[in-house]
């Protein structure tokens, strides 16, 4: 929109999802890489395969209605723990001059300081971006990997070693005229689901991650990048209309444990000129 000497216009909302997908070729990778790879035997290697999978959750909706409204859809998915974290940088307002410089851009990332600093502040109990472990509930499977855990959604353990691997930032490039925001976030399994499959494979947790970073220009050009860990499952949505996603690769899974970062797979792009 022109108003005056100035152009305004709304940047598109930009959603990650990562989850661990129920699927039935997982157990067939993790076994072969346990055993093949990091020569686990054939016991050992199907309990911690199996516990994994027993571990999935439910597939997040397609898009979504209402994802910046309390009590909205996103919301309420949000509150169901069904994922492993996310990412959700809602839409905001850039304008520029008639020289095509960035006068004001108002991207509101309240409760997003760096986790590094006191991750219990941005890790609410009910909505954390870090996501959950999932605990098996049933009777059958797994479900003695994990009886000493408390409760059926843990809170995930979040990287805090490196503060440039969490946390929100954003700066003027290209001579101010374009913003860029950089948006990290890296956990891995709660601690008392990682008791056991420690014991068992003698490595712990990968710790997963997801990496955007968004760059919108003055002519309204809008390119995003999404980095992430080769595991799990990862979704991407443009105004709340699911627009891409990644499969898991677990085959360097394997030998990259005791608390180390995961692999990265391959980028996300995103790159499209907005008019609004």
């Amino acid at each position: 929109a022109l108003l005056g000497n100035t152009v305004i216009f709304q940047t598109p909302d930009i959603l990650t999802i990562s989850y661990i997908k129920n699927n039935p070729n997982f157990y067939n990778y993790c076994d072969q890489q346990l055993e093949d790879v990091v020569e686990i035997d054939e016991c050992h290697s199907f309990i911690a395969c199996k516990g994994l999978s027993d571990l999935a959750n439910n597939d997040p909706p397609t898009n979504f209605s209402n994802i910046n409204g309390i009590g909205g859809d996103f919301d309420k998915w949000a509150g169901s723990k069904e994922y492993r974290g996310y990412i959700l940088i809602p839409s905001f307002n850039i304008k520029c001059n008639a020289e095509g410089y960035l006068v004001l851009a108002n991207p509101d990332y309240h409760n997003q300081e760096n986790p590094t600093k006191n991750p219990e502040k941005v890790a609410d109990a009910e909505h954390n971006p870090y996501g959950y472990t999932k605990i098996p509930q049933a009777p059958w499977g797994t479900r003695w990997l994990y009886q000493t855990c408390p409760v059926e959604y843990e809170q995930a353990d979040i990287y805090t070693e490196d503060p440039t691997f969490n946390g929100f930032q954003s700066k003027p490039i290209n001579s101010n005229t374009c913003l860029n925001i950089h948006n990290f976030r890296t956990s891995r399994l709660s601690p008392c689901a990682r008791r056991a499959q420690q014991e068992i494979t003698k490595t712990d947790a990968l710790f997963i991650f997801t990496n955007i970073n968004m760059k919108v220009c003055c002519d309204h050009q809008v390119s995003i990048t999404i980095d992430r860990s080769i595991f799990p499952q990862t979704c991407l949505y443009i105004d709340e209309k699911m627009s891409g996603g990644s499969q898991p690769d677990p085959s360097k899974l394997s030998k990259a444990g005791h608390g180390k970062i995961a692999h990265s797979s391959k980028s996300l792009i995103y790159n499209e000129k907005v008019e609004k």
